[in-house]
């Protein structure tokens, strides 16, 4: 009987680890180049664009693969909702829907996208570029992050660089690297296919074609290699909008309509520093805009009391006790907050403090928690004759001497040659 039960459980556990072996394999399968070429094909036979198979597109379709499922389906799940504004763009100018997918290239669908170099939004348009197509962009808003908006300029800048070039590969490496370089690179070396020309491209602009058809590709072909849409995502559908006569941020916005500020954000991509000025034209889910109609008074009254600190949406106010030493920007970077925003609430007209002064602060309750708990570090530091606890703060990145009095219990900013203090950690 024992016996028998032994082999049972050998049994099931090969089983089990077959499964698991089996499952693993198909979780990474790997893009074989016929199939490649063959769903290719297909693909040109709908497409203005010649989707070309190779060593370099496989390479870029395989790694994607082994490293990017995730993104992968990310980009399925968002695609839901981002594709469609640009379907309906493509489709006004008679553009090839394939465009669609260079999105994911340039910014993996995150509106706020920012490159190095500056470029934002969807489409990563540079300000130059954006200024040149009408997206406005102001201390307040800047219509590279709006989906519409952005999507209309992308597609009447494909439209130049075809009427450029008349090779929607070419297209791709000038919007990337910029028509002039490309044209330069051309006529220097007598190139006007990009296969031929691509040798000759700076890293980036390289493999920007490469990136596109894979993408392309895997996104068409997701069932095929077991990629499925990323149901946490979240997706912005049934949308209305409302005209503001008040100012209004985020924050007091989400304490409102009880929807997260990320909610918010998604509805409203556009709008910078988290803020909604005056005239604003906001848009959020159709249920959260009729309540925002229905109750418009008590959201502006609730706004303009927070904004005049008689109700406060995660801070706390904090009498803070001037010690020796400090200097409004000292506090005001331990508390994370500004110095004008100290000057405004306690009526400063001079930066100059005195010892024992009470000044008023509002800070945020994460800052107040990290304040309030103060861990020592592994660094202890021996007092030495005529330091003073501003001097030893001196010494630590991060380290203030309220922290330090708060950590070894000092009453007074006296010190005792050879008494040890413990370093908070910052």
């Amino acid at each position: 009987m024992e016996i028998c039960i032994v082999i049972r459980i050998l049994f099931f556990s090969c089983l089990f680890s077959f499964s698991c072996l089996a499952s693993t394999d198909q979780f990474t399968q790997l893009a074989d180049e016929q199939t490649v070429t063959n769903h290719l094909d297909s693909i040109n036979l709908n497409s203005s664009f010649v989707f070309s198979n190779n060593d370099i597109v496989m390479e870029k379709i395989n790694y994607y693969l082994r490293n990017n499922r995730k993104l992968l389906s990310k980009m399925l799940s968002l695609s839901q909702y981002y594709f469609p504004i640009f379907e309906t763009y493509l489709d006004k100018y008679n553009l090839p829907f394939e465009l669609k997918y260079l999105a994911i290239v340039e910014s993996s669908l995150n509106t706020r996208a920012k490159s190095q170099s500056g470029a934002r939004g969807l489409w990563q348009f540079m300000y130059p570029t954006g200024k040149a197509y009408d997206l406005n962009v102001t201390s307040y808003v800047d219509e590279r992050l709006d989906p519409y908006k952005s999507t209309d300029a992308a597609c009447r800048y494909f439209l130049k660089l075809y009427d450029i070039f008349g090779d929607w590969n070419l297209v791709l490496a000038a919007y990337n690297g910029g028509p002039g370089y490309v044209q330069r690179l051309m006529l220097k070396t007598g190139h006007d296919n990009y296969w031929d020309l691509r040798p000759e491209l700076r890293t980036e602009t390289r493999n920007y074609v490469p990136k596109f058809i894979a993408t392309t590709y895997l996104m068409t072909y997701h069932n095929f290699y077991n990629l499925y849409t990323d149901t946490n995502q979240i997706i912005v559908s049934d949308s209305d909008t409302i005209t503001l006569d008040f100012q209004l941020d985020t924050k007091t916005l989400s304490e409102l309509s009880c929807l997260t500020t990320q909610i918010i954000q998604n509805y409203n991509p556009s709008f910078k520093d988290n803020l909604f000025p005056a005239s604003s034209v906001i848009s959020l889910p159709k249920a959260s805009i009729d309540d925002f109609y229905f109750n418009y008074e008590f959201y502006r009254d609730f706004a303009s009391k927070v904004k005049s600190k008689e109700i406060l949406i995660d801070e706390t106010r904090v009498v803070y006790s001037v010690k020796a030493g400090d200097y409004l920007g000292r506090i005001a970077k331990e508390h994370k907050i500004k110095i004008f925003q100290i000057q405004k609430w306690n009526n400063l007209n001079t930066t100059k403090l005195n010892i024992g002064d009470k000044l008023i602060l509002y800070v945020a309750n994460d800052v107040v928690n990290d304040i309030n708990n103060i861990e020592p570090s592994n660094i202890s530091y021996e007092v030495q004759k005529g330091d003073t606890l501003w001097d030893i703060a001196k010494m630590y990145s991060g380290v203030s001497v309220s922290k330090i009095k708060k950590l070894n219990n000092l009453k007074t900013n006296n010190l005792k040659p050879g008494s040890k203090l413990l370093i908070p950690k910052v």
